[in-house]
């Protein structure tokens, strides 16, 4: 079973560690074997896998997003019998940046998006976490994707 206020102090700090841009946090945060699972890794192929490769993901992201700011936008909901917990969030900033790979300078253009993050614990580590949002609707408010249509 999870402890749910432990689970909303535990969001806070991971929150924080994105919105301090500190992702040295992740060490205190995430068991060293933690995957991380989001339309942007499945979408680029991307494998984070452990302490060191999530902080660079978070690096990676920042360095797009410099003034990205996650805010919670529901309360959590736990799974009943499972040490996991979701949590509902919008994210905020622009894209000012670069994105490396695969070479974008940002747009300047801002971006408001919102997702689901569900995080499986051992102990009083995250282990995995999978996320859920609308990258391509993302992509489209930064400038970088453009349909068919818009293009016509």
């Amino acid at each position: 079973m999870l402890d749910r206020d432990f689970a909303v102090r535990w969001y806070e700090g991971w929150l924080r560690a994105w919105n301090d841009n500190r992702p040295e946090m992740v060490h205190e945060l995430l068991t060293d074997d933690f995957v991380l699972d989001s339309p942007t890794t499945r979408h680029t192929g991307w494998s984070v896998r452990g302490h060191q490769a999530a902080a660079g993901y978070i690096r990676y992201v920042l360095a797009a997003y410099p003034d990205l700011r996650w805010e919670v936008i529901a309360p959590p909901m736990f799974a009943d019998g499972a040490a996991r917990a979701a949590f509902s969030w919008r994210g905020t900033g622009h894209f000012t940046g670069r994105m490396e790979p695969p070479g974008l300078d940002g747009t300047g253009r801002a971006f408001e998006f919102s997702g689901l993050e569900v995080f499986d614990f051992r102990g009083d580590r995250a282990c995995r976490l999978t996320a859920s949002y609308d990258l391509l609707g993302l992509m489209k408010q930064i400038g970088v994707y453009r349909s068919a249509a818009a293009r016509a």
